[in-house]
């Protein structure tokens, strides 16, 4: 029990990014505009604890999931719009160039950060930080406009993330991101019903 509080107390600043992380995705599932909150909350715990740990895009990444959680705060709640945003389904070809778009800024991404001598980019998993950032920036923007694709994109890249952070001893966030792989298929299904 005491290396599980010592562990915490080490890691403050994932455990409270994990928490408001959770609350996020179980709000995103009941399509709540509070979600949005929740994630910018997340976010700032979890840019602190990411620079900690020299992952220099998931810091980053952070900016843009406040950023995103601006637009859906907008989209989901504050539009002026007579009719209320619905969940979508995208045509294939758009996943197509999604992925192969993602796969390239990957490469590039990585191959900026081995390069780079700015100690602010400083990582050595470059191209998994590379890998998470992009692969996590795809789906946040389809949520922001309810596509119901954006939970499998996430059920994939949690289990390369949950792997990747267990493997790195970054325990709080593997077991956020295979808290996620769960969270996120049961999303899908939720988002499923209301595709007509």
């Amino acid at each position: 029990m005491i290396e599980i509080y010592n562990y915490i107390n080490e890691h403050t600043y994932e455990f409270f990014g994990v928490i408001f992380s959770i609350i996020y995705v179980i709000l995103s599932i009941k399509q709540h505009p509070l979600c949005w909150i929740a994630l910018i909350i997340a976010s700032l715990f979890n840019m602190y604890a990411y620079y900690l740990i020299q992952l220099p895009l998931q810091t980053m990444m952070q900016i843009f999931f406040i950023s995103t959680a601006l637009y859906g705060l907008y989209n989901w709640s504050l539009k002026k719009n007579s009719s209320k945003l619905i969940v979508t389904k995208s045509k294939l070809n758009h996943h197509i160039k999604w992925v192969i778009g993602g796969v390239i800024l990957t490469i590039m991404l990585s191959i900026i950060l081995k390069q780079t001598k700015l100690e602010i980019f400083n990582t050595n998993y470059p191209f998994s930080d590379s890998l998470i950032f992009v692969f996590n920036i795809i789906p946040m923007y389809m949520m922001g406009k309810k596509k119901i694709e954006s939970w499998i994109y996430f059920i994939v890249i949690d289990i390369y993330s949950g792997c990747f952070f267990y493997i790195t001893e970054t325990y709080f966030f593997s077991f956020l991101f295979f808290c996620y792989i769960g969270f996120a298929t049961y999303g899908y299904l939720t988002w499923k019903t209301e595709i007509k």
